[in-house]
């Protein structure tokens, strides 16, 4: 019986690591990516560029996009494991789990056409599938933080979590709002950088709460 409790507990804690690792893994990789494409630009271009159709090096941000998506599957299961359960106890680890097949699908599998535009299916795909995990993200974040009020090793996040998702949502319709709906190219890329900050906030202060709290029930057993 303590075997099995020690390995949930291990089991547990590398689900938390793989959403510490993430955000960290993903922003070292596009750095990497964009400082090796020439002339490409963080502030207009936007990161599926990096491994679009007229990417120089498309790889090794497809693999990003790819380890990424393996990630973030095994951290909505960790939160679902971690998070004692409540409304919502299934579906928003699922969201957040959904973001992370999108982000393997969508954007690995499906390149983004030159400057992530409408152009080809494939491109179209791309645009669709990706939005619709951005979407999945930030309903994730609400839902999960309806399940947070019930459980006390997470009532304390309540109000972040809900701050979080605002900042996310807002951050998410700034991008849409002026660098697509309004065709302000010269800040496309800034703006989505904004979104996936946000979002990639929530995820590092939540995995590092499930990591604390799973080394938490292995000292106190």
């Amino acid at each position: 019986m303590l075997q099995s409790k020690s390995n949930q507990d291990n089991l547990l804690r590398s689900l938390a690591l793989c959403g510490v690792a993430a955000p960290i893994v993903f922003a070292t990789l596009v750095t990497v990516s964009g400082f090796i494409y020439e002339d490409y630009s963080h502030v207009t271009q936007a990161v599926s560029e990096l491994g679009g159709v007229e990417a120089q090096f498309p790889l090794l941000q497809n693999v990003n996009f790819f380890v990424i998506a393996v990630l973030f599957v095994a951290f909505a299961f960790g939160l679902h494991r971690g998070i004692g359960g409540g409304s919502g106890s299934k579906l928003g680890p699922v969201l957040v789990g959904a973001f992370g097949v999108s982000a393997g699908m969508g954007n690995a599998f499906l390149p983004c056409d030159p400057g992530c535009e409408f152009q080809t299916l494939t491109g179209t795909l791309h645009n669709l599938t990706g939005l619709g995990g951005f979407i999945s993200a930030i309903a994730g974040i609400f839902v999960i933080s309806r399940r947070l009020r019930t459980d006390l090793d997470w009532q304390t996040f309540y109000n972040f979590s809900w701050i979080a998702g605002i900042a996310t949502l807002v951050a998410l319709l700034l991008w849409i709002g002026i660098a697509e709906a309004a065709g302000v190219d010269s800040v496309n890329g800034l703006l989505q950088r904004l979104f996936v900050l946000s979002w990639f906030v929530w995820v590092e202060v939540m995995a590092l709460r499930l990591l604390q709290i799973s080394r938490g029930r292995s000292f106190n057993d």
